[in-house]
């Protein structure tokens, strides 16, 4: 947690670690919840502080549960702040990526304006595959806590993923057609919106975080609610999402080969963020830039349309989405 740690010479940041209630963002903040401890008895003061935000993506039914669990965290941590906030709040903020789900359907838009739940609904139903919904609802949640972190001037985003989780990301990404966006997406780093995103537990397994979390006193596991939003969750063979088959086969390879897990995840890890300018383009849904080549390559799926403003070496988007969003919302119903 060297990277976390910070200099006491400067003044305390203020750090967002989104918690989803399950292991590894569990693990993450009772370690850090010590390591502040620790400065505290030994100088008097902090060099962070700490805010913990709950992205609420659960159905209805179940928030009561969530509430639940979160006041048990509160209990066990209190001396951070805590806020929670439902997916559907993601329409608070100015984003485009419901014109772009719901292409021309306007006039049903605008019925469910000041409906979120009921806006998000229909966004979902509109995908045309679990691997869709899942996709749409991992980036809206992505989205949603990096402005909420820009709204509050939070300085850095602190995520729980382990080497296994980043191993699972590094070729599902790449299966959905975002391999050029994998700099921003498994390494610390700056964001295109401008936020830094720190991956703390990147050097360990889950099952090393699981045996962590069975250990300490009292143990978390009675922490942890393992639930899955009801866009996520797959019964049959059919439903079964890309990142669900690549958790799945990374859980049992790091059984008995944790370093080829590892060794995804370090290669993916010396790949460079292309450098961005003024001009780039940034995708309406997972807001990573857009390839300018990929209308060569990706063809019909390759949704990116642009036009200059008045002549100017500006650009104006009229639609814009990378080659991944495309291929997930093609043939959206």
């Amino acid at each position: 947690m060297n990277k976390v740690r910070g200099a006491f010479k400067e003044a305390p940041r203020n750090l967002l670690l989104p918690v989803s209630l399950g292991l590894s963002s569990i693990a993450m903040l009772h370690i850090l919840d010590e390591q502040l401890r620790n400065q505290s008895e030994r100088s008097g003061r902090s060099s962070y502080n700490l805010h913990v935000l709950h992205v609420d993506q659960s159905p209805s039914i179940e928030r009561a549960d969530h509430q639940k669990a979160l006041a048990f965290l509160k209990e066990r941590f209190p001396s951070h702040t805590y806020s929670t906030v439902l997916l559907e709040d993601v329409f608070d903020y100015s984003i485009d990526f419901e014109k772009e789900l719901l292409h021309a359907r306007s006039a049903v838009a605008e019925t469910f304006t000041n409906d979120k739940n009921a806006r998000l609904h229909h966004v979902m139903s509109s995908l045309p595959s679990e691997t869709s919904s899942a996709d749409v609802v991992n980036w809206l949640r992505l989205t949603l806590t990096i402005e909420i972190a820009k709204q509050r001037g939070y300085d850095s985003i602190l995520l729980g993923d382990s080497t296994t989780r980043l191993a699972e990301r590094t070729l599902s990404e790449t299966a959905k057609g975002r391999g050029g966006c994998l700099p921003w997406l498994t390494a610390d780093g700056v964001l295109p919106q401008g936020l830094k995103l720190i991956y703390p537990m990147r050097d360990l397994l889950k099952k090393e975080i699981s045996t962590y979390a069975s250990i300490t006193s009292p143990p978390l596991t009675t922490l942890i609610l393992d639930s899955m939003s009801s866009y996520q969750t797959s019964v049959s063979a059919k439903a079964t999402t890309i990142d669900s088959l690549m958790s799945q086969y990374f859980e049992s390879v790091e059984q008995n080969y944790p370093s080829i897990v590892a060794n995804v995840v370090r290669t993916s890890s010396k790949l460079l963020a292309p450098s961005l300018s003024s001009t780039t383009l940034l995708c309406n849904i997972c807001k990573l830039p857009i390839e300018e080549d990929s209308r060569r390559w990706g063809g019909d799926q390759a949704s990116c349309t642009v036009s200059s403003v008045d002549g100017d070496m500006a650009l104006k988007k009229i639609k814009a989405l990378c080659y991944g969003c495309a291929r997930s919302i093609e043939d959206t119903r």
